[in-house]
C-alpha cells in the first residue's frame, strides 16, 4: 500500500489537503490517500471552518442517515470521513463541478498530486479523479465501495459494518490501515464524531417524541429572572445562569427555524416543535445548528454565552405559540417544562 498522497488542483502552491484513503472497484482506478497539512489557525479561520463543517453536515446528514439505515453502516462514520476527506467541503475536488467528497480516483477530472514514496520522499504526478453530479452521488458511490469492497476482496471493509462493529469507534479503528494509512485516522474521525455529535445520525429520525414533555435546556443552572413583569418592563422568558460554554440542549425534538444574531438576544436559535410551539435560546456563545436542520430532544444546539444585551453568561429561554414570536402568544416556560425543573 502507498503511504500518503496529497492532492491539489493545478498549482502545488495552492494545495488544499484532506486526510484518508479511498479505494474503488474498477481496474482503471487506484487507491488514494490524502492528508491535510496542519497550520495554526486564526480565530476567524476556525470560526469559518466550523461554519462550513456544519453546512456540510446539514446537506448530507439526513441522506447519510437514510442510507446507513438501509446498508448496515454508521452514518456518523460516513459523515466524519466526508468532513475529513474534503476539508469540510472546501477542497477543490469536493466542490463544483467535481463534488468528489472522498478523493475517489477515476475518469473525470485531472489534478496534480504530491505523492510520498516508501522512503518518505515526495514527488508530483498527474492523476485523474472521478466526477459526480452532486454530493449525494459521491456519498452513494462511497457506500458501494464500503459494501462491495475492492477487486479481489469484496469483504475488505466488512469490519466497519454495524453488524460487525459494535460501535462507531470499532468501525473507525477497522478503517485505519485499510481506508487510510494514517495510523491516527480513527482518532481524527472519532474527534469529529464527538465534536459534532454525529451519532445523532446513527438512529432513525423521529419527528414526534414518545415523551411529550419538554426538558430543561441546561443540565445545571441558577434561575436569575422569571417570566413576566420585571421592574417597568416585561420579561419574555426565563434567564438561566450557567458557566460560559455550557451545552444548551433542545428542549424537545423539532426543526431549527432561526439561527442568527439579534442586537438584544445576541446569537440565538429558535426551534419549531410538532405540537406547534416554538422555543427560543438566546445570548449563545456559539451556535451549533443551521436553519432547516431536524434535531432531537436533548441534542446540543448551542453553548451558553453573553452575546447581545447581557450582563453575564446565561441562557434566555422562551416558549411561544407563534412561529413569529409574538408577545401575545408567549407562555411561561416554567409551566411548559417538567414540574421538577425549577424546584
Amino acid at each position: 500500500m502507498k503511504k500518503t498522497i496529497k492532492w491539489s488542483c493545478c498549482l502545488l502552491a495552492l494545495l488544499q489537503f484532506s486526510t484518508g484513503t479511498t479505494r474503488v472497484m474498477a481496474d482503471s482506478f487506484k487507491e488514494t490517500s490524502v492528508e491535510k497539512m496542519s497550520q495554526p489557525a486564526t480565530k476567524n479561520q476556525k470560526e469559518k471552518g466550523d461554519q462550513t463543517t456544519w453546512q456540510l453536515i446539514t446537506s448530507l446528514g439526513e441522506k447519510a442517515r437514510e442510507i446507513a439505515q438501509e446498508e448496515d453502516l454508521y452514518a456518523s462514520v460516513m459523515l466524519a470521513q466526508a468532513i475529513l476527506e474534503s476539508n469540510s467541503g472546501q477542497s477543490q475536488l469536493s466542490q463544483a463541478p467535481y463534488y468528489n467528497l472522498f478523493g475517489v480516483k477515476g475518469q473525470g477530472a485531472s489534478f496534480k498530486t504530491l505523492e510520498e514514496d516508501s522512503q518518505g520522499k515526495m514527488y508530483t504526478t498527474q492523476t485523474t479523479f472521478k466526477k459526480y453530479n452532486n454530493y449525494e452521488d459521491s456519498l452513494g458511490d462511497y457506500v458501494k465501495l464500503i459494501k462491495n469492497g475492492i477487486i479481489g476482496d469484496k469483504n475488505f471493509y466488512q469490519g466497519s459494518w454495524k453488524t460487525k462493529a459494535e460501535n462507531y469507534r470499532a468501525a473507525t479503528r477497522f478503517l485505519t490501515g485499510r481506508y487510510a494509512t494514517d495510523h491516527k485516522y480513527h482518532e481524527k474521525l472519532n474527534q469529529l464524531i464527538e465534536d459534532y455529535e454525529l451519532t445523532h445520525y446513527d438512529h432513525k429520525q423521529t419527528l414526534v417524541s414518545e415523551k411529550a414533555d419538554y426538558i430543561r435546556p441546561l443540565d445545571a443552572f441558577k434561575l436569575t429572572s422569571k417570566y413576566g413583569k420585571r421592574n417597568d418592563s416585561f420579561h419574555r422568558g426565563v434567564d438561566l445562569a450557567a458557566p460560559q460554554g455550557t451545552k444548551i440542549k433542545a428542549s424537545r425534538e423539532g426543526k431549527v427555524t432561526r439561527a442568527a444574531f439579534h442586537p438584544s438576544w445576541g446569537n440565538y436559535v429558535t426551534v419549531q416543535h410538532s405540537d406547534g410551539l416554538t422555543t427560543l435560546y438566546a445570548h449563545c456563545e456559539k451556535i451549533n445548528v443551521e436553519v432547516g436542520q431536524l434535531i432531537e430532544q436533548g441534542e446540543k444546539i448551542a453553548s451558553v454565552g453573553s452575546t447581545g444585551h447581557s450582563t453575564g453568561p446565561h441562557l434566555h429561554f422562551e416558549v411561544n405559540r407563534s412561529q413569529n414570536l409574538e408577545k401575545e402568544q408567549l407562555l411561561d416556560p416554567v409551566e411548559v417544562l417538567e414540574e421538577e425543573v425549577f424546584e
